[in-house]
C-alpha cells in the first residue's frame, strides 16, 4: 500500500479539517508557489486497507448445506445470453397463449426449497444463541433514559463464529454431466443465516414471466405489475416482488464468481393468458379491469389501461421488455404527464439486517434499482461486478441489437432506473423473527419460532470496497429517506441522522460508511441523495475512478425532500470525461409539494481533497438561496473545502455556483467570488497549479473486468 496514503481516522479528519485555516492564512495564489515535497497518491492501485474490515471469504465445501445443479438444458452463449430455445414460449406470439411454467421458471420451488431447509438447520443451530444474545443487550440507552436499547445486540458481536452455524451455503453449480450452466428463477427470499453461493461460471437469470412478481395475498384488482400506468396512476416497483428479497436477517450473504442477470431486455410474458401485457406498437392484449373482475378478454378497441392505447388481439407485435417498460415509464410519459412509472421488479431489496454481505458476484441488467438495503447494520459489498446493460442485453434472433420499442440501441442514456446501489435508513424501529425462507407452494412467509430480534433502523458500518460499477443510472447512492429514531433514545442536543458514519461504529474499521477503492463507469457516480430529508453525516469516499460517468461526485435534494448533509470527505479521486464532474445542488427536481409545507436542503462541511478531473466537464456548486422559490426561508449557503482540486485543462470546465462559502487551496477550477449570486470565497484560485501533484491517476483507469463487457478490452 502506498505509505502516503492516510490511514488513520483521526489524520484524515485533521488534514481535511485544515484546509480553511490554510487557505484563510494567505490565499491559495501564493500557497501554489510553494514546493510540495510529498509524492502523489497513486489512485486504483491499492490492495489492502488497514482502515476497512477484513475482506469476506466464499464458503468452505464442508459448510455447503446443498448444492444445486444445473441442468443441461440451460446453457448460455459466450456473450451471456441464453438462446431463445432455453425458455421459448408461444404466449409472445398469440396473444391468450399462456407461458409454461416448467420451462419458462423451472427452477425457482426446488432453489427455495434447498434455502429453506439450510435455514432451518441454521435456526436449530444458532437462533437460539442469537434471541438470547439480542435479550440481553436490552439495557437502558441512556443514563438518563428509561427507554430500552432499541437496537439490540450489535451486528459487531453477531459477526463472532459462536453466531454462526457449521454449514449455512446453499451453492448453485455447474451439471457435473454436461453443459449445464444456468437456472432460471422467479422471486427468492434469502433467509436468515444463510449465504446463496453461485459458482464461477453459473448465472442465476430471471424468469420472464410477470406474473411469479405479482405480489402475494393482494387482490387480482391489487396486482399490477408490469404496467406503466393503471387507471391514470403511476406505476411503481412496489406492484412487483423483487428477485432476491430477505428481511430480519443475521449473517446473510449472496456470494460467488458467478453472476445474476435479471434480463430486463428480454420479452415478458406470462403464465396467465389473460394477464394485461403491453407490445411495443403500444396497444395492450388486455386491460386489467377485465382481468380482474371476469374470465373474457376485453374487445378489441378497448382503451388500455397500463399504459398502452387499445386492446388489440390480433398485433403480431412482440411483448414489451421490461426497458421498455421503464423507457415509456419515465421518458415518453412521465415526462408528458408527470403521472406515470414503470411498475419493474428490482434485484434484490433487503430491510433489516444485522451482517448482509455481497462478495465477488456479477450483477447484470436489473428491470429496476439492483441492490436496494436499508436499516442494515454491517453492509458489506466487496469486489462485486455490476454492469448494466451487458454484451447479453445486444443480442436478439433478429440481429439487431435487441432495441428498444422506439428502435433506439440500449444506452447509457435510456436503461432508466438501473440503480447499482442504493443503501439507506428504514423508516422504523422494528422488533421481528428472524426469516427462515417462503414456503414455495403457498408463499407464506417461514419465520424463527424462538423470539424476536431487534433492528434499529439505520444505515451503520456500510462498506463498499474494490468494486466496478457500470448502469444507467445511479452506482453508489446513500439515500437518507427515512429516520428510524424515537425521540427518547437521543440524548439531549445531539442531532440524530437516518446515515450517520460515527453511529455505532465497529472497532475493526476507521469509519462507519466508507467507500473506497471502486471503479465507476457509466452512470451517475458516488452520490447522496435526492432523499436527504432524515440527514446524512460522516462518510468518507477514497480512493476511487469515475470514466464516463455522467456524474462524479454529487449531492442531491430539493424542496420536496429537504435534509441536512454534513461531514462528508472525498479524497483522493480521479475523473475522467464525466458529464458533470462535481454536482451539487439542492434544486434537484421540482416535484410537487402536494400541499405538505417545503423542506429546505442544507449542505455544509463538505471536504474535497486531491481531485483530479481529466477531460472537458461541468462543476456546479449550489447552496440553497434565501426565500427561495417565493418561500420564506433563510440561506443555507454550500459550505464546501477544496484542496488540490484540479482539472489537467482547467479552460475545460464549466462552473456554476451560487449561495456558497467556498475555500480553495492548490485549486485551479474557474471559482470566483460572486456577489450577485452570493459566492465568497476564502483562498483564491489559480491556474499555476500542476494536476500531476494533486493525485497520481496513470493507473486509475482500467478496463471492466468481464468477458461480457459491450466495451470489450484495450491494452
Amino acid at each position: 500500500m502506498n505509505s502516503n496514503f492516510t490511514t488513520a481516522k483521526s489524520s484524515r479528519v485533521q488534514v481535511l479539517l485544515a484546509l480553511g485555516a490554510v487557505a484563510l492564512s494567505g490565499g491559495l495564489a501564493a500557497c501554489a508557489q510553494t514546493v510540495d515535497p510529498r509524492t502523489p497518491f497513486q489512485v486504483g492501485t491499492v490492495s489492502y486497507d488497514p482502515d476497512l474490515p477484513r475482506e469476506p471469504a466464499l464458503p468452505s465445501p464442508e459448510q455447503v448445506c446443498t448444492t444445486l445443479y444445473a441442468s443441461d438444458s440451460l446453457v448460455k452463449r459466450p456473450d451471456g445470453a441464453l438462446p431463445p430455445e432455453a425458455d421459448n414460449t408461444p404466449s409472445s406470439i398469440v396473444v391468450g397463449t399462456p407461458a409454461v411454467p416448467a420451462i419458462i421458471n423451472p427452477d425457482q420451488a426446488r432453489i427455495q426449497a434447498a434455502l429453506n431447509a439450510c435455514a432451518q438447520a441454521v435456526d436449530q443451530e444458532v437462533g437460539a444463541t442469537i434471541v438470547a444474545a439480542d435479550q440481553a443487550a436490552l439495557v437502558p440507552q441512556y443514563a438518563t433514559s428509561n427507554v430500552k436499547n432499541l437496537t439490540g445486540v450489535s451486528g459487531e458481536e453477531l459477526a463472532k463464529p459462536q453466531y454462526r452455524a457449521s454449514k449455512f451455503a446453499v451453492r448453485l453449480a455447474r451439471s457435473p454431466t454436461g453443459p449445464g450452466d444456468s437456472f432460471i428463477s422467479g422471486p427468492l427470499t434469502l433467509p436468515s443465516g444463510v449465504t446463496l453461493w453461485i459458482d464461477e461460471g453459473v448465472t442465476l437469470f430471471a424468469t420472464r414471466d410477470v406474473m411469479a412478481y405479482n405480489v402475494d395475498g393482494k387482490a387480482a384488482a391489487a396486482k399490477l405489475c408490469g404496467n406503466v400506468n393503471v387507471k391514470g396512476k403511476a406505476g411503481s416497483s412496489g406492484n412487483c416482488k423483487a428477485l432476491i428479497n430477505g428481511d430480519n436477517l443475521v449473517n446473510s450473504a449472496v456470494v460467488g464468481d458467478g453472476s445474476i442477470d435479471s434480463r430486463a431486455y428480454a420479452e415478458i410474458v406470462s403464465t396467465d393468458g389473460l394477464y394485461p401485457l403491453m407490445k411495443v406498437d403500444l396497444t395492450c392484449t388486455n386491460t386489467y379491469v377485465a382481468w380482474a373482475t371476469t374470465t373474457v378478454r376485453a374487445s378489441d378497441g378497448t382503451p388500455c389501461d397500463n399504459g398502452g392505447t387499445f386492446v388489440d388481439s390480433k398485433s403480431s407485435a412482440r411483448n414489451m421488455t421490461w426497458w421498455d417498460l421503464a423507457y415509456l415509464g419515465n421518458m415518453v410519459e412521465n415526462g408528458r404527464t408527470g403521472a406515470s412509472s414503470q411498475s419493474n421488479f428490482r434485484m434484490m431489496v433487503f430491510n433489516y439486517a444485522k451482517n448482509l454481505t455481497l462478495y465477488r458476484i456479477t450483477l447484470n441488467n436489473s428491470a429496476n434499482f439492483h441492490v436496494v438495503p436499508s436499516g442494515i447494520d454491517g453492509l458489506t459489498v466487496w469486489n462485486v461486478k455490476l454492469q448494466t446493460p451487458s454484451q447479453a442485453a445486444y443480442a436478439n434472433p433478429a440481429g439487431n441489437n435487441n432495441p428498444l420499442y422506439t428502435g433506439a440501441i440500449f444506452d447509457k442514456d435510456n436503461v432508466k432506473n438501473t440503480d447499482a446501489f442504493d443503501p439507506g435508513s428504514a423508516s422504523k424501529q422494528t422488533s421481528a423473527k428472524l426469516t427462515l425462507g417462503v414456503d414455495p407452494t403457498n408463499f407464506t412467509t417461514l419465520v424463527q419460532s424462538s423470539g424476536k430480534v431487534q433492528f434499529d433502523g439505520y444505515l451503520k458500518n456500510a462498506v463498499f470496497a474494490f468494486n466496478h460499477v457500470s448502469t444507467g443510472d445511479d452506482d453508489i447512492v446513500l439515500k437518507g429517506s427515512n429516520n428510524p429514531s424515537v425521540a427518547a433514545t437521543t440524548p439531549a442536543g445531539q442531532k440524530n441522522f437516518g446515515i450517520d458514519g460515527n453511529r455505532d461504529v465497529r472497532g475493526d474499521r476507521a469509519h462507519g460508511i466508507m467507500i473506497a477503492h471502486n471503479h465507476i463507469y457509466w452512470g451517475h457516480g458516488i452520490s447522496i441523495g435526492s432523499e436527504t430529508n432524515s440527514g446524512v453525516t460522516n462518510v468518507w469516499v477514497y480512493d476511487n475512478s469515475m470514466e464516463d460517468s455522467e456524474e462524479g461526485l454529487r449531492i442531491k435534494s430539493d424542496y420536496a425532500r429537504g435534509g441536512e448533509v454534513s461531514n462528508i470527505f472525498y479524497e483522493n479521486i480521479c475523473i475522467r470525461n464525466a458529464e458533470n464532474a462535481l454536482l451539487f445542488t439542492p434544486y434537484y427536481s421540482t416535484k410537487s409539494l402536494n400541499g405538505a409545507p417545503p423542506q429546505f436542503p442544507n449542505f455544509h462541511d463538505i471536504f474535497l481533497k486531491n481531485v483530479r478531473i481529466i477531460g472537458a466537464s461541468n462543476a456546479k456548486l449550489m447552496g440553497f438561496a434565501q426565500n427561495s422559490g417565493g418561500y420564506v426561508n433563510p440561506q443555507y449557503p454550500l459550505v464546501m473545502s477544496l484542496d488540490h482540486v484540479v482539472a489537467d485543462d482547467p479552460t475545460k470546465i464549466a462552473v456554476v455556483s451560487s449561495d456558497a462559502v467556498l475555500t480553495l487551496e492548490n485549486t485551479n477550477l474557474p471559482i470566483l467570488a460572486a456577489p450577485e449570486a452570493r459566492v465568497t470565497t476564502n483562498g483564491l484560485a489559480t491556474r499555476a497549479v500542476d494536476p500531476t501533484q494533486a493525485v497520481d491517476c496513470s493507473r486509475a483507469f482500467v478496463d471492466f473486468p468481464t468477458l461480457t463487457s459491450p466495451a470489450g478490452k484495450g491494452w
